[in-house]
């Protein structure tokens, strides 16, 4: 084989080896996805790492934080679901179900006025979330 052709052979191989593993890995959501699934089958420990798999490939993954701060809940790692549901409604504030979940979190801990005040947070947007479906149900 002349040099040129094993230089472009070397290069495209080079080009190939690069670019395969972006096809392989998954997306955030997919990951997502795939440790709801873990955790209706209740296989809690790989739920958990898909959900930091994905917050790994998407740090900005809200739901991906809401998923993980379930998980810490169920294994009772209050202070860690903490955090984690503060995330997820740092990167979106109109995630209703995470201030659900935070809510949820302090009650369990027994931080009352902090509950109350996700409790009221999530109502509040859970309702304005109603009326704009009602409002784009009517105009279709």
């Amino acid at each position: 084989m002349p040099a040129p052709n094993r230089i472009f052979h070397f290069a495209f191989l080079i080009c190939l080896l690069s670019i395969l593993p972006q096809c392989v890995e998954k997306e955030s959501s997919e990951y997502v996805q795939q440790a709801i699934e873990y955790t209706d089958q209740e296989k809690y420990d790989e739920a958990m790492d898909s959900f930091l798999k994905a917050i790994k490939r998407d740090p900005r993954n809200s739901k991906a934080y809401f998923g993980l701060g379930g998980i810490y809940n169920f294994k009772n790692m209050h202070e860690k679901a903490v955090e984690t549901f503060k995330t997820a409604v740092q990167l979106d504030p109109t995630y209703y179900d995470a201030h659900y979940g935070l809510g949820y979190t302090y009650e369990v801990m027994g931080r009352k006025e902090e509950a109350d005040e996700e409790y009221r947070r999530y109502r509040e947007l859970k309702a304005k979330m109603d009326v704009f479906l009602k409002q784009e149900e009517k105009s279709r």
